[in-house]
């Protein structure tokens, strides 16, 4: 027997004082209200009232229980008015973590933008690099930019991002750009270092793989630092669009290989769970997928394309 709804049956026969009335009260048979009474004498261990041919009083044992039970089942009440709330309108914290190189290029306009239209949510955001774990660290959702992603999570899939080869017109001007990818294992190579300095490429066109070992002169951490050296010249480098395709669209960086495919990674938002949700995280979700807009296997950061 469900002990809460118990309590409830015992308050009202306390407040008006007749099984009778309590049972209409709650739409429930007499008999019904006399086993939920029963049911917690038999738990407490003790009488909980006294009962007469004209009327029900508490005991001094349920006139105490009557009180707690009255202030459990009113914490209880609003525990649910506020977590329904919660579900009628997008308020609380939003606890979002996202890759450095995201956050900083694209994750602080979307979540302005996300703002103005939700004032009664706060945001946390954190940026790293390595896997954070949502559900052990309290985060909401993650945005990750792989080409897997952990199991036992929901990921829906924003956007792609296509790698390329690039280098600073400056450093083509002086090195030239060898008309085959296979020369590119001579040139000077600024390497992304996570979770190793990923120095093996394979290029692929027309059904063709030209595996390409380059020589670092550089390795970072930080494909930031790397795009910042690129475009001073220091060597040729692979990058996303989503950190380079800027740079391409300007001039600042050269697309050495365009015809050539050497991977893509995709971007996806990641959560823990599809139901219940909170309004906040779901709101969020929604308004990355309108964002980044319908086809999720769009790169919205192409040199030739880029957000409307």
């Amino acid at each position: 027997m469900d002990t809460l709804v118990s309590m409830r049956a015992f308050l009202r026969v306390v407040e008006l004082g007749s099984f009778a009335a309590a049972a209409r009260a709650l739409q429930l048979s007499p008999a019904m209200v006399t086993h939920h009474v029963a049911h917690l004498e038999k738990r407490v261990g003790t009488r909980l009232l006294n009962r007469s041919t004209r009327r029900v009083a508490a005991t001094d044992a349920g006139r105490a229980y009557y009180e707690r039970c009255a202030e459990a089942l009113a914490a209880i009440d609003e525990a649910e008015t506020l977590a329904a709330s919660e579900s009628l309108e997008a308020i609380g914290t939003l606890r979002i973590t996202a890759p450095v190189e995201f956050g900083n290029l694209h994750l602080a306009s979307l979540v302005g933008e996300f703002m103005r239209s939700q004032a009664q949510v706060k945001v946390v955001v954190d940026l790293s690099n390595r896997v954070v774990d949502l559900i052990d660290e309290g985060f909401d959702v993650a945005l990750r930019i792989a080409t897997t992603l952990d199991s036992g999570l929901v990921a829906r899939q924003l956007a792609r991002s296509r790698l390329m080869m690039v280098a600073a017109p400056s450093y083509v001007a002086r090195s030239g750009v060898p008309a085959h990818p296979a020369g590119l294992a001579a040139a000077d190579a600024l390497v992304f270092a996570v979770p190793g300095p990923r120095t093996a490429i394979a290029f692929e066109r027309d059904g063709t793989t030209v595996n390409v070992k380059l020589s670092p002169k550089i390795s970072s951490t930080s494909s930031e630092t790397l795009r910042q050296l690129a475009c001073a010249g220091f060597g040729v480098c692979m990058l996303p669009t989503f950190v380079a395709g800027t740079d391409v669209a300007a001039g600042r960086l050269v697309d050495l290989y365009p015809g050539w495919r050497i991977g893509e990674l995709a971007i996806s938002v990641v959560y823990a769970n599809r139901k219940l949700l909170p309004l906040r995280v779901k709101t969020f979700i929604e308004f990355l997928v309108e964002r980044f807009g319908p086809n999720p296997l769009r790169d919205p950061w192409a040199p030739t394309g880029g957000f409307p």
